[in-house]
């Protein structure tokens, strides 16, 4: 029993210099505290363990979290070379493929996942952004779409990423990126105001003059601090030879600073829309004269 917890002792020991050793060495690169002890458990784990195919999958997923994504991926291939052929080790090397841009084999390995698992919304979202990366753009947009359309927690983000797509495939069809604006606003709710900035840069883009018009009387009546939003608007009247309707812009959104607080009047962004506001009403005068 004695001889046991000796050996016990001296084991504990030598595993724990392994690790402080492992993390003197790394700390130049590996100074993430929590991770990079686990990672050098993980090291000394596979020391003691050298063909547990599941160790080196393990912490490549933890280097890929450190963004050490050369050692991932050889950790990776490690774990394949052993043995693991689960699907999550083939999106693992996908991603980090993709993350590194290698994209033909980033293209491998998420086929070889999809071969395993063709319904999978990651896999097939990740799959769709390779082949945007290889220029795919027709496939590329027929795959988003069934992401978008099947997924359960959409964010902002994805239906932008979306838009892109759209019009990489077809750089004319604000219909098509509209279109999934919109079903991004009813998904997520009219007030997700990247979609709503999108919104109004595809009207402006595609001529649709009257719609965003519209898009800044949204922006104007959303907020409360809408001074911004009518020079805004006014700037884009007179760029699509407006002037008077721009004038009125100007005119509203000098009310709008009047009737700011003293301490809103003096920072430097109200004062910078201010000389903003006198340039382009200088602007308009010129033209009309």
């Amino acid at each position: 029993m004695i001889f046991n917890t000796k050996g016990n002792l001296q084991y504990m020991m030598t595993r724990t210099l392994l690790i402080l050793l492992f993390l003197s060495l790394s700390m130049p690169i590996l100074a993430h505290g929590d991770l990079s002890m686990r990672i050098a458990e993980k090291t000394v784990a596979i020391s003691e363990d050298p063909n547990n195919s599941v160790l080196y999958f393990e912490r490549g997923l933890l280097y890929q979290q450190h963004m050490e994504f050369d050692s991932a991926l050889e950790d990776y291939l490690k774990s394949q070379s052993l043995g693991n052929s689960n699907k999550e080790l083939y999106y693992q090397i996908a991603e980090v493929h993709y993350i590194t841009e290698a994209y033909q084999e980033a293209l491998q390995s998420i086929a070889a996942y999809l071969h395993l698992d063709s319904k999978d919304l990651s896999a097939k979202k990740l799959h769709a952004q390779i082949l945007f990366q290889l220029q795919s753009y027709k496939k590329s947009l027929e795959g988003y779409r069934y992401v978008i359309h099947h997924m359960k927690d959409i964010r902002p983000e994805d239906v932008l990423e979306y838009c892109n797509i759209i019009l990489a495939e077809n750089n004319k069809n604000y219909k098509g990126a509209l279109e999934a604006i919109q079903y991004g606003l009813d998904q997520l709710g009219p007030h997700t105001i990247s979609l709503q900035l999108k919104k109004l840069d595809y009207l402006k883009e595609s001529g649709h003059t009257e719609k965003a018009l519209e898009q800044y009387n949204y922006f104007i009546l959303e907020y409360n601090r809408n001074e911004f939003w009518y020079y805004k608007k006014a700037k884009y009247l007179a760029e699509i030879n407006r002037p008077h309707e721009a004038f009125i812009s100007l005119k509203l959104a000098t009310v709008a600073i009047e009737q700011l607080d003293t301490k809103f009047k003096n920072m430097s962004p109200i004062i910078e829309l201010k000389e903003q506001i006198k340039s382009l009403e200088s602007a308009i005068n010129n033209q009309k004269s």
